[in-house]
């Protein structure tokens, strides 16, 4: 309740047996009788409520001016008076504050761990230590990669194959995410853009982007509404590895290469002014922003990298069916994305690095948690059930953003690998991936949720 609502219900109680009409100042012996009622209506005696010609009687006189307050005064009462508290305690927020902490509208702000909860303050109930924070709660990110109903189609569609988008089968959706949730999914990390197939991006004749396209404005709308109905986070991933291939015909529909997007300046700030922009403001302008929990710039951007580390980590081993790039080169993409995220988005910032194998890749970039992600051949040399701080990787929480659903490798099961995630310093896990999971693989997520429901749900 605001404070010049309390303050209007402590007056009405007040004046209701004493006057009828016009409100007048009493004589002493109605005043008296008039501040017994104050006390009793607001529920505390004030020692300081004298008599109406004293000082001290300013709060009685605030309640019978509260309800036509002074120019600028907006009905709030002066500073010390008991029936306000500070700025920005009980829900009553500062001059033009209006109630929300973010940009104004809806969703609040998240991006600084403080979520839209009504009131200044709020209390986590099972804070885990060392988690991602996201509104009001700091938890073990826990769930799963989706990673795609359709590759590269989800937000755009793929109309020469007759593939729709979130918002062309929004029940197919719904009922996908439903089955995530039911298996204790909190946090759902979705690819958006993992190649240029897909209808969501318009390029020229040159291969340069020039703004979002298909239904990917109105894919994206549906399932932040679809997040919301069914109460899931997403970690949305925009690029990929797998963007880095050649341009190259896929089964009729031309797909161009990102390696130009990233070396030539002009095809980058393209990139990130025409689809990377447009895509953060989407979610922005959304009163459900806030269930984008963060931005996966790029999955395992090392398969698309050649040559040494300027940071110590052993040297790139590209994937040999794509274009790649330096370092320098990768990370000068990967940074300026990040500038534009934090321009347009309150979500958190990671970038899906491959393996520990090169764990500093992207320890010179403005991301909020490392990402990592791990398969039997990383366990042989990097194994899972070392902490964070034994790969140097110590300075901000760890996330490990794919692993299998089921065996690591041979007598590595799921729940062994979680449960060292979970007591060993790391900050989250999302498996991979559900749609090529099946009932048991899902069900080892859920009986992991079920014994930690509090600390591993938003």
């Amino acid at each position: 309740m605001m404070a010049w609502q309390r303050k209007n219900k402590q007056l009405e109680c007040a004046l209701s047996p004493l006057f009828r009409g016009k409100v007048t100042r009493p004589d002493p012996i109605v005043w008296i009788l008039f501040v017994a009622l104050v006390a009793g209506c607001s529920g505390k005696v004030s020692t300081t409520d004298a008599g109406p010609d004293e000082d001290a009687g300013q709060d009685a006189g605030d309640l019978i001016d509260a309800g036509d307050p002074g120019p600028g005064d907006e009905g709030d009462p002066e500073p010390g008076d008991e029936g306000d508290p500070e700025s920005g305690d009980e829900g009553d927020p500062g001059p033009g504050d209006e109630g929300d902490q973010g940009h104004g509208d809806d969703g609040g702000d998240f991006a600084d761990g403080g979520g839209d909860n009504g009131d200044s303050g709020c209390v986590d109930d099972c804070p885990f230590l060392g988690g991602i924070e996201w509104g009001c709660a700091k938890r073990f990110m826990y769930g799963v990669n989706y990673a795609w109903h359709h590759f590269a189609g989800d937000f755009g569609g793929i109309s020469p194959w007759g593939q729709l988008g979130v918002s062309g089968q929004p029940d197919t959706i719904r009922s996908e995410l439903e089955e995530m949730k039911q298996h204790g999914v909190s946090v759902i990390r979705w690819w958006m853009f993992p190649d240029f197939r897909g209808d969501g991006i318009q390029f020229d004749g040159e291969e340069k982007p020039v703004g979002l396209a298909g239904t990917a404005l109105a894919d994206i709308e549906k399932a932040l509404e679809l997040a919301e109905e069914v109460d899931v986070y997403y970690m949305l991933c925009i690029f990929s590895f797998d963007n880095f291939s050649p341009s190259h015909d896929v089964a009729g529909i031309w797909t161009p290469g990102m390696t130009p997007m990233v070396t030539d300046a002009e095809k980058r700030a393209a990139l990130i002014d025409k689809v990377v922009r447009p895509v953060a403001q989407a979610v922005e302008s959304s009163p459900y922003r806030q269930r984008v929990i963060a931005w996966d710039v790029i999955n395992e951007p090392e398969w698309a990298m050649t040559g040494p580390s300027p940071y110590g980590d052993e040297d790139y081993a590209p994937n040999g069916e794509l274009d790649p790039v330096t370092h320098a080169q990768m990370e000068t993409f990967v940074s300026e994305t990040i500038a534009a995220l934090r321009q347009e988005s309150q979500a958190l910032i990671t970038v899906g690095g491959a393996a520990m194998k090169w764990a500093n890749a992207w320890s010179q970039v403005d991301i909020d948690f490392y990402q990592f992600h791990m398969y039997a051949w990383i366990n042989d040399w990097w194994p899972y059930d070392n902490p964070p701080s034994h790969y140097g990787v110590d300075d901000k929480p760890v996330v490990m953003g794919e692993f299998p659903m089921g065996d690591l490798d041979d007598g590595i099961s799921y729940p062994d690998v979680i449960t060292s995630w979970y007591a060993g310093g790391y900050a989250g896990a999302l498996s991979w991936q559900y749609n090529e999971a099946g009932a048991a693989q899902l069900d080892l997520v859920e009986a992991f949720s079920a014994q930690h429901a509090c600390e591993t749900t938003y």
